[in-house]
C-alpha cells in the first residue's frame, strides 16, 4: 500500500479515536475507541460475565460506586462500572485505562501480577515522581508488601485529589488474579481506613466473586 494512503487511513483512525500518535516518538498505539471495543469484546470473559449481575448488589452493600477492572493490552482497564442515584459518579468510562502506581486498581494488579507484565510500566511511572507515589523500586516493593498484608490497596488523592478509593483482588480458579474490584467516593465522605466498614465489605465482595469464579 502506498505510504500516502496508509497516512490517510491512520489520520482517519486518529480522528475517530481508534489510534493515537505519540508526539515524541511519532509511534502509533490503540486509542480510547479501540479500547472500548476491546472491553465490549471482553464481556465474554468469565470475570466480567459473573461480576456484572452482582455489581448493583455490591454497590448497595458498599454504599459507594463500584468498578470492576481487568487487564487489557495497555494495562488495568475499567470493564464494568455501577452506581446509584445520589452516589459519586466517576468521570472515567468503561474502557479507560488507569496507571499502576497512582490508582488502587493498578496497585493491586501490580502486586499480584507477574513482574514481567508490569515492570516496564512501573519503571516508566517511577520517572514521573509524582507526590504520594513511590519514587524508588524499594518503595514500590514496600507498597506491594502492604497490599499483600492488607489484602487491599488504597489511594487518597493520588489519581484525583478529590477522590479516595479502595481496591481488592479477584482470583480465578487457578489462583491467578483475573480482575480487581474497586470502590470509591469523594474525599470528605469516603472512609478509606484499612479497618473501615467499607474495607471489610469490599474484601467480602471480592472474596464472593473469587469463589464464584472457582477460587478456593
Amino acid at each position: 500500500m502506498h505510504p500516502a494512503k496508509v497516512h490517510r487511513y491512520l489520520s482517519s483512525l486518529c480522528q475517530a479515536g481508534f489510534v493515537e500518535q505519540d508526539p515524541d516518538s511519532s509511534r502509533y498505539s490503540l486509542g480510547v475507541a479501540s479500547l472500548r471495543l476491546g472491553v465490549a469484546a471482553m464481556s465474554s470473559i468469565d470475570s466480567i460475565r459473573v461480576a456484572r449481575p452482582l455489581m448493583l448488589d455490591f454497590c448497595h452493600r458498599l454504599k459507594h460506586t463500584v468498578v470492576l477492572a481487568v487487564w487489557a493490552g495497555s494495562g488495568p482497564t475499567i470493564a464494568v462500572k455501577e452506581s446509584m442515584p445520589g452516589l459519586f459518579v466517576m468521570s472515567a468510562s468503561e474502557g479507560f485505562t488507569v496507571p499502576l502506581l497512582r490508582s488502587s486498581i493498578g496497585r493491586v494488579f501490580s502486586t499480584y501480577s507477574a513482574r514481567e507484565k508490569t515492570q516496564a510500566m512501573i519503571e516508566s511511572e517511577l520517572k514521573e515522581a509524582l507526590p504520594g507515589t513511590p519514587s524508588t523500586m524499594e518503595e514500590v516493593e514496600q507498597l506491594f508488601e502492604e497490599v499483600r498484608r492488607r489484602g487491599l490497596a488504597r489511594t487518597t488523592g493520588q489519581l484525583s485529589q478529590f477522590v479516595h478509593s479502595l481496591a481488592a483482588p479477584v482470583f480465578g480458579v487457578s489462583g491467578e488474579i483475573v480482575a480487581v474490584l474497586c470502590t470509591l467516593g469523594p474525599a470528605g465522605e469516603f472512609n478509606s481506613n484499612w479497618t473501615s466498614p467499607v474495607a471489610h465489605t469490599l474484601r467480602e465482595c471480592a472474596a464472593e466473586l473469587s469463589e464464584r469464579l472457582g477460587y478456593v
